[in-house]
C-alpha cells in the first residue's frame, strides 16, 4: 500500500519561473484547497537569483517582447507570444508590487527591485508562493529534494523519488528545473534529462550569454583589461567560402571586454547563444571597433587626423592600449584606407564559450513544437507543464531572461491547476 503524499500539483524547481508558478495556482483558486509541492535540490529557494544582476537581480525588462526572443531550432517569437498576452509586463509587475516588491527603472528598460537587493525578489517570491501574501493553501517547499527518477504511473500521476529516499506522487507536474548554466548554483540539466525520458526531444543545450575563448591568445594578452565601444557580429564561414561569403547569425552594439585570453562583454554575450555547431560552417567574431562611422568616412577621418597629429591620430579615438596592439596587424607604414578596413572588420576566432559556470542562460531546451504555447503543457504527455529556461527559449541580456520565466511560469501554474480539477482552462 502507497503512503507517499498525493500532490494536486508538484514544481520541480524553486527558481523564478517555478516560485511564481506556484504563486499562480494559489491565485487562480484561492477558493479550493489545492495541495502544491515546490521540489528544490538546495535547502533554500532562489539560490540563483540571488546571483543574478551582481547581486541586485534585474528582474523584468519594461519593453520585452516576444520578438527579442530566439530558439536553438524552433520559433521563439510565435512560442513566447501566448504567455506574454497573458502575463504581460503590466500584470508582472502589479504581481510583484502586490508582494511588496517595488521596481525601479534604470537604462535600456532594466527593472530592479527597488532597494537593489536580490534578496528583496527572493524573498517577495516565498512570500507569494509559500506564506500569507498569496491566497488559497500555501505550496509545501521540500528543500534538499534532488529528484532521481520522474516516471508517470499507469493510473496518470506522477511519481518523484530523490536521492535521500523521499517520494511523492502528483496528478501534475511543472518541470521549471531550468537549463545547465550555473552549475555552481545546481543547475545541471537534470529536468531536460526528464523530459527525454517522457518521450521529448531536447534541442542541444549551449552555454549562452557568455563570452568567447579565443585562438588570437598573444594578441589578448596585449589587449587584456582593454573596455571599448563597438559592433560584434557572429559570422558563420561556409567550408572553402572565405569570410566575403559568410553568414551573420548574430549583431549587438555595447561594451566590449577583452579578456587574456577571451573576448566579452554584454553585446558578445548577447550573440553567443548562436555559437551553435553547424556542419561545414566555422565561426568568426568579428568587431567593429568604429560602428559611428562607415569604412569610407572613417578613412578620411584617419587620413585627416595623421596629416594633423602624426602618429597620435588614433588617441583619443580608442584606448591608447588597443590602438598600439591592433595598429601593427596594419602592416608596416599602413594607407588610412587599411587602417580604417582592420578597424571595422578585426577578426577573432572563437575556439570555445566561456562554459556552464559563467553562462547566465542556456540556449536550447525542450522543443518546442512538443508543447502547447497557451499553456505550456506537452503535447505528448498529458500533465506536464514546463516553464523557464528548461525550454528551447532564450533572450539577451537585461532581464529578459527573468522576464520570460515569470511570465511562462505564471502561464504554466494557471493552467495546470486548472487541469487538475478537470479544467482545460482557468
Amino acid at each position: 500500500m502507497r503512503n507517499e503524499p498525493i500532490y494536486d500539483i508538484a514544481i520541480l524547481g524553486a527558481g523564478a519561473a517555478g516560485l511564481m508558478a506556484a504563486i499562480s495556482v494559489r491565485r487562480a483558486w484561492a477558493e479550493r484547497s489545492l495541495t502544491i509541492a515546490v521540489l528544490e535540490k538546495n535547502e533554500k529557494a532562489g539560490r540563483k537569483l540571488y546571483a543574478t544582476g551582481n547581486g541586485r537581480c534585474n528582474l523584468l525588462n519594461r519593453t520585452a517582447s516576444p520578438k527579442d526572443y530566439r530558439s536553438g531550432e524552433g520559433n521563439a517569437e510565435a512560442f513566447t507570444a501566448p504567455a506574454f498576452a497573458a502575463c504581460g509586463l503590466d500584470a508582472l509587475q502589479e504581481t510583484f508590487a502586490s508582494l511588496g516588491l517595488d521596481t525601479v527603472e534604470e537604462g535600456e528598460g532594466r527593472l530592479y527591485p527597488r532597494s537593489l537587493q536580490a534578496a528583496s525578489v527572493v524573498h517577495a517570491l516565498e512570500r507569494g508562493a509559500f506564506g500569507k501574501a498569496g491566497a488559497g493553501v500555501p505550496a509545501q517547499f521540500l528543500g534538499g529534494f534532488e529528484a532521481k527518477t520522474l516516471d508517470r504511473e499507469p493510473d496518470g500521476t506522477f511519481r518523484l523519488a530523490s536521492a535521500d529516499g523521499r517520494e511523492i506522487r502528483a496528478k501534475r507536474v511543472i518541470l521549471t528545473s531550468g537549463g545547465k548554466a550555473g552549475i555552481q548554483y545546481g543547475c545541471e540539466g537534470k529536468g531536460l534529462k526528464f523530459a527525454e525520458s517522457l518521450g521529448h526531444r531536447i534541442v542541444r543545450p549551449i552555454p549562452a550569454l557568455t563570452g568567447f575563448l579565443c585562438a588570437e591568445t598573444d594578441l589578448l594578452e596585449k589587449l587584456a583589461g582593454v573596455r571599448v565601444h563597438g559592433t560584434v557580429r557572429l559570422l558563420g564561414v561556409p567550408e572553402g567560402g572565405g569570410v566575403k561569403n559568410a553568414i551573420a547569425f548574430s549583431r549587438d552594439t555595447g561594451e566590449i571586454q577583452f579578456n587574456k585570453d577571451s573576448v566579452s562583454g554584454i553585446c558578445v554575450m548577447n550573440v553567443s547563444g548562436f555559437y551553435r555547431h553547424r556542419e561545414g560552417v566555422s565561426f568568426v567574431l568579428e568587431l567593429d571597433l568604429m560602428p559611428e562611422y562607415s569604412e569610407m568616412d572613417l578613412a578620411i577621418k584617419l587620413e585627416e587626423r595623421k596629416e594633423a597629429l602624426g602618429d597620435y591620430f588614433l588617441d583619443a579615438l580608442l584606448p591608447a592600449k588597443l590602438a598600439e596592439a591592433v595598429l601593427p596587424l596594419a602592416g608596416p607604414d599602413p594607407e588610412a584606407e587599411t587602417i580604417a578596413h582592420l578597424l571595422k572588420h578585426l577578426h577573432f576566432t572563437p575556439v570555445a564559450s566561456k562554459g556552464w559556470k559563467e553562462a547566465h542562460t542556456t540556449s536550447g531546451g525542450v522543443a518546442l513544437e512538443e508543447v502547447d504555447p497557451q499553456t505550456m503543457q506537452s503535447k505528448l504527455v498529458p500533465g506536464l507543464y514546463f516553464a523557464g529556461e528548461i525550454l528551447d527559449v532564450d533572450g539577451p541580456c537585461g532581464g529578459y531572461s527573468l522576464t520570460w520565466a515569470f511570465a511562462s511560469g505564471w502561464t504554466a501554474g494557471t493552467d495546470a491547476c486548472g487541469a487538475s480539477t478537470g479544467s482545460a482552462r482557468v
